[in-house]
């Protein structure tokens, strides 16, 4: 192995400053407040202890119905799995038929197949700022068909397997973006909804429904001032205007934002701009808490949401808007739901896919499931009953000595 070396860099700052300089003599100056490099050792190096999980934690679901293949992505471990979608029900771990791992698989927050050109498109949030496309068949250290430049931030992503579109969502700049099927690279999306009248505020799953022309869009609520073109300087290019912007656009317009409500916006399959939703589900009887992944039961006209903040799937008519109250949900001890993230409802075997990230499982419902419900089977990645790790987004840590302990941001 590769001599591996550990730098620390410390800024000199406070007490650690004044501890640098007397052990110098020197007095600290202004201009000597600089970091300060220190070589801790050199060579391969074993860790005193691991702090993390070491098992997968699913994401976002999507099925190939006709295959009988789930497909799931693993944002902690970084890998993207397929499993069959037939078999007895079980809490033991379940092996994957095929794993996609790799420098070009990071933590991927949602993931759409195509039947029909056997592809699969999955979206990295915050690592890669990409939409990876594989074939359905891909497995191991597997080079994507192609890939494409989103904006950082970015989580859900829906196929329009009518229009061969992409509608890929962004949270840190109140985002929904269309892009060609088969765009890459640097290509700019078609079209894109985003602006102050829209209502998108930290938007994550998304379902476009072709056959009605409506596009649904999952909101947490956390609010910020946008116009059209705001945030297209984190895309790959840098510095390039996107067709149809003037002006100087900045990368996030300054703004003190608020905190709203969380909501399920609906907008036409294609608008663009800043349009306004055709309508909102929105308010206390909606019980909408960090609602994430949607999909539409196009037999019984319901829209299913993984509401992950209270551990339910609610289900609103497709047609609803304003402050209405779910038509039914699956809710309880019973259900094994922790932190459902994404769902896919089978409507050929009558079935509801649901990921629980704080389970690494995949559980499977009744479609006309109410209740406290308990799954009829599930796929794990680990033993039952074991922890997920908290270290979901860490960018940096602390040590706090007096306390003896290690602060970590999520």
């Amino acid at each position: 192995m590769k001599n591996l070396r550990l730098t620390l860099f410390i800024a000199l700052t406070g007490a650690l400053i004044m501890s640098v300089s007397m052990r110098a003599g020197q007095t600290p100056k202004p201009e000597e407040k600089r970091p300060l490099v220190i070589q801790i050792g050199t060579g391969d190096r074993v860790p005193i202890r691991v702090i993390g999980d070491r098992y997968p934690s699913f994401n976002g679901i999507a099925m190939d119905i006709e295959s009988d293949e789930v497909v799931v992505t693993d944002e902690n471990r970084t890998s993207i799995r397929t499993y069959g979608s037939q078999f007895q029900g079980t809490d033991r771990v379940m092996e994957p038929r095929r794993e996609i791992r790799g420098p070009d698989v990071g933590r991927m927050c949602s993931v759409a197949i195509s039947p029909e050109f056997q592809e699969m498109y999955a979206v990295n949030k915050d690592t890669g700022d990409n939409m990876v496309v594989f074939p359905l068949s891909a497995d191991g250290d597997a080079t994507p068909s192609r890939e494409l430049t989103v904006d950082h931030g970015a989580w859900g992503v829906s196929l329009d397997r009518k229009n061969n579109e992409l509608f890929i969502t962004t949270q840190h700049n109140n985002k929904l973006a269309v892009f060609s099927r088969l765009a890459k690279g640097d290509d700019y999306e078609l079209r894109h909804i985003q602006g102050p009248k829209t209502g998108l505020a930290s938007p994550q799953g998304v379902y476009v429904d072709s056959e009605n022309d409506e596009v649904f869009v999952a909101n947490h609520g956390h609010w910020r001032y946008t116009e059209p073109g705001d945030g297209w300087a984190v895309r790959g290019r840098r510095g390039e205007k996107p067709p149809g912007l003037t002006g100087l656009a900045p990368p996030l317009t300054a703004s003190t934002g608020r905190f709203l409500p969380a909501s399920i916006t609906v907008y036409a399959r294609t608008a663009s701009g800043d349009a306004a939703p055709s309508r909102t589900i929105q308010g206390p009887r909606t019980r909408l808490n960090w609602p994430a992944g949607l999909y539409l039961d196009t037999v019984s006209g319901q829209l299913a949401v993984a509401n992950s903040g209270d551990n339910t799937i609610l289900f609103f008519d497709r047609k609803a808007g304003g402050d209405v109250a779910p038509v039914r949900s699956i809710k309880g001890p019973a259900t094994g739901l922790a932190n459902p993230l994404s769902l896919f409802i089978d409507t050929k075997r009558n079935e509801i896919w649901v990921t629980n990230y704080e389970d690494h499982s995949a559980t499977v419902y009744p479609r006309t499931a109410e209740g406290n419900v308990a799954p009829i089977r599930a796929i794990r990645s680990a033993p039952k009953g074991s922890p997920a790790g908290a270290l979901g987004g860490t960018s940096s840590l602390a040590y706090d000595p007096k306390r003896k302990e290690i602060l970590v941001p999520n």
